[in-house]
């Protein structure tokens, strides 16, 4: 049980290329900075562009992260607990799975229990309808959509007035408008009473600008973009050299 501490702060962590690169798990290294802080009395949230569906089970179930902000800021778990969430309409779905199937790209539609994808991989549900949505997916809690490659012409006509757009290397994200990494990160403070002065924002992509400028304190990756490099206050290691976990050693833990 962490020990109470006026001056506790709130870290809030990407999950891809910041808390981890290739497979499903921090390093051990990172892991053990996260245990030694919570230790402290500090908090760790996930704030990410996947969708809680999407989320590595060892994340998911990790005992050293107080909560997830999942969907670029749609849904909002804290201990286990659901505190906001907001899907995409079925019409919406309905909508961008005609578009993708007439395209032949493949988009995949993420949720909060299942994820969904057109142009079918064995391993997500198959999307091989426009109305799946309406039949046999009905009630399908979606809450963000990753597209193959770059947006086009076409694509950006149907998806911009729901979804933000955020470019990716060889894929894209679409974010629900109206929501955001910030969003969720006051929705998490609300509830745990903590100060954005107190904070602290670790990210890696365009989709975490956004956080690094808001939070109290924004760190880079070293194989951040270089638009998040600029505005952040610090950089640290990249995510296969235990870049988070040397923040936490240096910012929270003030031991390098």
């Amino acid at each position: 049980m962490p020990v109470e501490n006026p001056k506790r702060k709130a870290i809030f962590l990407d999950i891809d290329g910041t808390l981890i690169g290739k497979g499903d798990r921090p390093s051990q290294y990172d892991i053990d900075q996260l245990v030694a802080a919570r230790k402290q009395g500090h908090m760790f949230f996930l704030n990410t562009g996947r969708s809680y569906g999407f989320l590595p089970q060892s994340l998911r179930t990790a005992d050293y992260i107080d909560g997830v902000i999942a969907g670029g800021g749609a849904h909002v778990v804290l201990h286990g607990k659901t505190v906001y969430h907001r899907t995409i309409p079925e019409d919406i779905l309905c909508e961008v799975s005609a578009l993708y199937l007439r395209l032949g790209k493949w988009c995949q539609f993420e949720g909060e229990t299942d994820n969904y994808r057109v142009i079918d991989d064995g391993k997500l549900k198959p999307i091989t309808s426009p109305d799946d949505f309406r039949g046999r997916y009905k009630g399908a809690q979606i809450t963000k959509i990753t597209m193959e490659g770059e947006v086009g012409e076409e694509e950006r006509r149907i998806l911009h007035p729901f979804f933000y757009i955020y470019k990716m290397p060889t894929y894209s994200e679409g974010i629900i408008r109206g929501e955001s990494k910030t969003l969720g990160i006051k929705r998490v403070l609300d509830a745990i009473h903590i100060p954005m002065e107190n904070t602290i924002g670790i990210g890696d992509s365009a989709n975490d600008i956004e956080m690094i400028m808001n939070v109290g304190f924004g760190i880079a990756m070293n194989n951040a973009v270089t638009e998040l490099k600029q505005i952040a206050k610090a950089t640290t290691d990249d995510c296969y050299h235990n870049g988070v976990g040397k923040a936490i050693r240096r910012y929270v833990l003030n031991m390098d």
